[in-house]
């Protein structure tokens, strides 16, 4: 019985520490980098900013601000993702209403709708 909780102790034992080791090695790093701030050594902030990019954001709200810090200075602000599928139909959208209000022009008055740029190019294509 003894072998049998040995052997379950040795399976799951370097699990356990591997994920704790995690969480040390991400607060020492976030720790370096805090000190890479204060002396401006960017290479070591980016160094850094890349191991830490792809780890989970520390839940401690100070660990959690430095965290950000590092890779807002690293990387500067992050870009919004943007939503192809819903610009393209916002455009498509747009432009429909625009071929409508210059054919609506074109029948109240055909002068303006052609010296208007933007509905010269839609009219006469």
């Amino acid at each position: 019985m003894k072998r049998v909780y040995f052997i379950i102790l040795i399976t799951f034992a370097p699990t356990a520490l591997m994920a704790e080791m995690s969480d040390v090695r991400r607060n020492t790093l976030i720790n370096i980098c805090t000190t890479a701030q204060k002396s401006s050594d960017m290479g070591t902030i980016r160094n850094l900013a890349s191991q830490l990019k792809d780890t989970k954001r520390p839940d401690d709200i100070i660990l959690g601000k430095q965290y950000d810090e590092c890779l807002l200075i690293a990387y500067g602000e992050p870009t919004p993702s943007v939503d192809l599928e819903a610009l393209l139909k916002k455009i498509n959208e747009t432009a429909d209403q625009l071929h409508a209000d210059c054919r609506s022009l074109l029948k109240a008055s055909p002068e303006v709708a052609i010296s208007n740029a933007i509905c010269k190019d839609i009219l006469l294509k």
